[in-house]
């Protein structure tokens, strides 16, 4: 991932929810829960049914993949 796409997500916040991380990925709700079940992709469980993900863990699997 290069300097110019880093930036394009410069717009989002730190902390993402999955909706955010499946519009940046472009992928579907179900891919998104795999990603995140199989620990390719890091998140946080926020009470029972939140989830967060990290910037900087999205743009790691991002340079990752």
């Amino acid at each position: 991932m290069n300097y110019e796409e880093t930036a394009l997500l410069e717009e989002y916040p730190s902390i993402l929810t999955p909706n955010e991380c499946m519009e940046i990925l472009g992928i579907g709700r179900g891919l998104l829960y795999q990603l995140i079940h199989s620990g390719e992709l890091p998140a946080k469980r926020m009470g029972k049914k939140l989830w967060r993900i990290s910037k900087n863990d999205l743009l790691t699997y991002l340079r990752n993949t």
